[in-house]
């Protein structure tokens, strides 16, 4: 998709629009606010919604639950009674009831969802209830790759600058790539929702060792080599660079012992924890996801096997990054040493918008 850099004034979202806008509209108006509202201040964290509301609450509300129907009364039976729904949107969501129903501005558009498993996913339907006639189901925008709802840090109703829309959102440990926040915005219509366009907040991260462990190796300049390699991961690198040069022809030694910790490490097919010593870590994210191998000279002068990926807790992915570094005994790898490199986002770093 065709990515725009966003070039908008901040007008526009205050003041009232004329007419509905479309999502890129909405979606540009919201990267504007990014840098306006959120770059400006301390990054505590990456939830854009959250942060948008608190810095900009005239331009970005969202909406609160409830005012479908009577107090106690179900969304179902408040859609089957009161607005005369057909039979089969009562038996969805009679089957199925919604958590929550959040109208979209003050028109007939209403968002109704729950959330299930340990996934995270959403059940959500778009029902019209309009001031006359049968209240009906809306199609929601066509998603993409949030098509499943699943994993997803926010999916609600919104204002934006005034105009309704659809706000779904992978931030976090909920999204798929590392330091970065997605946002689909739907502009609402009067018989729908228009196509979705995307905002793609990626954030600037600094990297600080939390936790280290060493058995026999100095960890102070293992902390510095962790905290660098953990740079080099962030960045793009491979096994190939990050290990680079390390071993040499010409101490054949070494590159037998590093080879037979390779083949080990490489038919092994159990999940990878972060060697921790018997210490118990105030984080959950101890598993490696996606975790390389590659050869690693410390000080002493020794090749260790080092193995590095991001954290990982069930599905949910971290940014911080794990390094553990094995030594040969007994012609098996054994940890040496365990680092733990807390990755934190510390400003934004490029805002983009994908048109629909």
């Amino acid at each position: 998709m065709k990515r725009l850099r966003c070039a908008v004034g901040l007008a526009a979202l205050v003041a009232a629009p004329a007419r509905a806008a479309d999502s890129i509209e909405l979606c540009r108006g919201v990267a504007a606010l990014v840098w306006s509202s959120v770059a400006t201040a301390p990054l505590r964290e990456q939830t854009p919604l959250k942060q948008l509301a608190e810095a900009a609450p005239r331009s970005v509300k969202v909406a609160e639950s409830g005012g479908l129907g009577k107090p106690g009364q179900s969304v179902a039976d408040a859609l089957a009674r009161d607005h005369a729904a057909p039979a089969d949107l009562v038996r969805k969501l009679g089957e199925l009831p919604p958590a929550r129903a959040l109208r979209f501005g003050t028109g007939p558009l209403w968002l109704l969802d729950r959330v299930d498993g340990t996934l995270g996913c959403h059940t959500t339907l778009a029902v019209a209830v309009p001031a006359t006639g049968p209240a009906h189901e809306v199609a929601l925008p066509t998603l993409g790759e949030n098509a499943d709802l699943c994993a997803l840090s926010a999916l609600t109703a919104v204002s934006i600058g005034g105009d309704p829309a659809l706000w779904i959102e992978q931030s976090g440990a909920f999204s798929d790539a590392q330091a970065r926040s997605t946002v689909t915005v739907a502009a609402v219509r009067p018989d729908g929702f228009a196509p979705p366009c995307t905002v793609t907040i990626d954030y600037a991260v600094a990297g600080h060792v939390a936790h280290a462990f060493c058995d026999g190796i100095d960890c102070v300049p293992l902390i510095r080599t962790a905290e660098l390699l953990a740079m080099r991961l962030r960045n793009g690198e491979t096994a190939e660079t990050l290990g680079a040069g390390v071993v040499s022809p010409e101490v054949p030694e070494d590159a037998a012992d590093y080879r037979r910790m390779a083949a080990v490490v490489a038919a092994d097919t159990q999940p990878l924890e972060l060697p921790t010593f018997g210490v118990s870590l105030d984080t959950p994210y101890t598993a490696f996801s996606d975790p390389v191998s590659f050869p690693l000279r410390l000080q002493d002068g020794r090749i260790y096997l080092a193995r590095i990926g991001h954290g990982s807790f069930g599905w949910r992915m971290s940014p911080d990054t794990l390094l553990a570094v094995y030594r040969l005994r007994d012609d098996h790898p054994v940890p040496a040493a365990s680092v733990y490199v807390a990755a934190r986002p510390n400003g934004i770093a490029a805002v983009s918008v994908q048109a629909p």
